[in-house]
């Protein structure tokens, strides 16, 4: 009895997932699952390369619940194995964190297999553009930034699969006086 009595109170200190991802946060995931088998087709099981698809979920206190997909793109091109016409993935999305702070966004994206030199980051005031190429595998996402940043300000790393991106805010709420003429 006293087990169940310090389960429910951990529960209660804790929050109702409801709270936290909001109420109509199953019936989209079901969507999602449900797009993802669509996706694979009736003969996902037969094809000779991985297929990686997947999604994350994150809270954000300003921007609130946020899901990104990633693995396998849709299916790029067709080939024929063992006389079977078979559809293939070429591209897939990497699996992609951000973090905001005060005066910096912080990027990560898991990008394995590849080599530094393979890597191609383009960035703006509002996103970052990611296009990584080996001969097995090819990486892609055009990532929107939560806020306006330096794209001059750029730092990346790229160690053991994972790419580490920093990028200095723009301090959008900076008063300026303007002299009239």
């Amino acid at each position: 009895m006293m087990d169940k009595r310090k389960k429910h109170d951990k529960m209660k200190k804790k929050g109702s997932f409801n709270e936290v991802f909001g109420s109509d946060y199953f019936e989209h995931v079901e969507k999602l699952i449900d797009k993802m088998t669509e996706n694979l087709g009736p003969s996902f099981n037969k094809t000779p390369i991985p297929l990686v698809y997947g999604f994350s979920v994150s809270n954000n206190s300003e921007s609130g619940t946020e899901i990104r997909e990633f693995g396998s793109l849709p299916v790029k091109s067709t080939r024929y194995v063992f006389g079977e016409k078979k559809s293939f993935v070429q591209k897939r999305k990497p699996l992609i964190d951000i973090v905001e702070k005060d005066d910096e966004i912080y990027v990560t994206a898991e990008i394995p297999g590849i080599s530094k030199g393979e890597i191609i980051l383009k960035a703006t005031d509002s996103f970052l553009d990611l296009k990584a190429s080996h001969a097995a595998r090819t990486y892609s996402e055009c990532i929107i930034l939560p806020s306006k940043v330096n794209p001059e300000s750029a730092r990346a790393s790229y160690r053991n699969g994972v790419l580490e991106v920093f990028l200095r805010k723009i301090d959008c709420q900076k008063t300026v006086l303007v002299n009239v003429e």
